[in-house]
């Protein structure tokens, strides 16, 4: 058993393997092992590496189960290592993203906890997503990193609400439409609204994110106003604001939604305890790069209660994601 010395030692090196799974997904190294194992030498040439270098970095990755050392300096790919492969859906495009510039603004997270705003900013001189507004490549990869982690949430939050009385559901910031698009397939008799910023509503309009029949795609901005509806969905938006922000948002919904309303927020509550749970390690993410937070079912409440709304339940569905149900207080 390791000592907790060592335990704390581990803990400490997280960042080199974050980054080695970085570099060998843009090395495209999961790709080449796709049919078989390889030597590292092999694995080197075809990727323009160091054979050396990467034969360190991919020793360090096995242990973790993303690779296998098959023989001396042969590697071959497990089942963890093929999540990364290119034409698998996955966490792939999450692992740049959240490697490039996030990376760099988590360096700074003393200043985060010390000041409780974004490290982002400081580091990058404006927020994240006005940020993102003005490098379309990255934002772009952060688009991709998002749909890759909605793979089944949305299925799970379409499936798990029972939409029948409803005849009009607002997706707000929805993106590329993969919500929205479940949603209108599983309810035939719903009409749909995609209101997201210019560049998401363009995305859905290409249909990237699905088929949007009976659908109104409207650009704008959810700190300024809604369209009309009677039920507001919102997955994945809350977290990225502060209580502020978030708070606001909401009662924009209530002001535009019909008295018989709903909204929907679809999020991960943070669970209470001890026990490891990947949405702590989201949560100070957002603290240090957006300013967002992950939220107990209590916070939730608070901030339906300050939005003019009342907190009705949690629905669980069958993805690591919830569906918080408010109506018009």
């Amino acid at each position: 058993m390791s000592s907790p010395s060592q335990q704390v030692m581990r803990l400490g090196f997280g960042f080199a393997v974050s980054q080695a799974l970085r570099v060998v997904i843009e090395l495209g190294i999961p790709d080449l092992l796709a049919s078989g194992g390889q030597s590292v030498e092999d694995l080197a040439a075809a990727a323009k590496a160091d054979a050396e270098a990467l034969y360190r970095v991919m020793r360090l990755l096995a242990p973790e189960g993303v690779f296998t050392e098959i023989r001396p300096r042969h590697f071959g790919l497990t089942e963890v290592g093929a999540a990364l492969r290119s034409d698998r859906p996955g966490p792939r495009d999450f692992i740049r993203m959240i490697n490039s510039e996030a990376y760099l603004a988590f360096e700074q997270l003393l200043h985060s906890v010390r000041t409780g705003k974004p490290a982002f900013d400081k580091v990058f001189g404006s927020p994240r997503f006005d940020w993102l507004s003005a490098h379309p490549e990255q934002a772009a990869l952060f688009q991709r990193a998002m749909v890759a982690l909605s793979q089944g949430g949305n299925e799970a939050v379409a499936d798990a609400y029972d939409f029948g009385r409803y005849t009009r559901v607002v997706d707000v910031g929805g993106g590329h439409g993969q919500l929205l698009s479940a949603i209108l397939a599983r309810n035939p008799h719903l009409s749909g609204v995609l209101f997201d910023l210019p560049s998401g509503v363009a995305a859905a309009r290409r249909g990237a994110g699905g088929d949007l029949p009976r659908t109104d795609f409207v650009a704008g901005d959810f700190f300024e106003g809604l369209p009309a509806g009677d039920i507001y969905v919102l997955k994945k938006v809350i977290h990225d604001w502060d209580d502020e922000r978030a708070g606001l948002i909401l009662r924009r919904c209530r002001e535009a939604m019909a008295i018989h309303g709903r909204v929907l927020v679809a999020e991960t509550p943070v669970p209470p305890g001890d026990d490891p749970d990947q949405i702590k390690a989201i949560d100070v993410v957002m603290l240090a790069v957006t300013g967002g937070l992950e939220r107990t079912e209590t916070q939730y409440a608070r901030l339906f209660e300050g939005a003019g709304l009342k907190f009705e339940r949690v629905i669980g569905t069958r993805a690591s994601i919830s569906i918080l149900e408010a109506s018009p207080a």
